[in-house]
């Protein structure tokens, strides 16, 4: 479950989401510039970041469990492909991935959206997770298993900015 998170962040994917106060139908779509200004915005946010937050999973009793991940360099590409370089804690092992997602937009909110998202050594993953302000929040599913997961992106001190360089939990 912990893996699927960096989609979410993604990865990398990330990371107490403030939603819009309006309906994403009554949200105006932002034009051409407007678009390219927030993508601009959202690269930058992300790149050389931690998502630290929280997943859950439908059915599991206790608390949420702690949720960490890095990005390195995310990047825009065509069309609303975007790539995420993201390290993941696997175990005791850190492994480090480029995955390549989509993000919608609804309005002025970016959405990594994933259906059937094949994450290399981990499983098949669908998932709806979208940033806002300094937050992130989502629901993820996998074949056997699916849940929420949220928290806040955080930019990494200077030392830090490179995923291989994730400490170990």
């Amino acid at each position: 479950m912990k893996k699927l998170s960096i989609l979410a962040s993604a990865v990398a994917l990330a990371l107490a989401l403030c939603a819009p106060a309006s309906r994403a139908e009554d949200a105006p779509n932002p034009s051409t510039s407007d678009k390219a200004t927030l993508e601009k915005q959202l690269a930058e946010k992300l790149t050389h970041c931690r998502l630290i937050g929280f997943y859950e999973t439908i059915g599991q009793e206790g608390a949420p469990k702690q949720d960490e991940y890095t990005l390195g360099e995310v990047e825009k590409k065509e069309g609303d492909k975007w790539v995420f370089n993201a390290s993941l804690q696997f175990g005791s092992k850190v492994i480090n991935l480029p995955l390549e997602v989509p993000i919608l937009w609804a309005g002025d909110t970016p959405v990594v959206s994933v259906t059937d998202f094949s994450v290399p050594g981990m499983g098949t993953y669908t998932a709806r997770v979208m940033f806002y302000g300094e937050h992130y929040a989502g629901t993820w599913s996998s074949a056997k298993h699916g849940g929420y997961l949220w928290g806040r992106i955080q930019k990494l001190p200077a030392h830090e900015d490179k995923p291989a360089e994730h400490p170990a939990k």
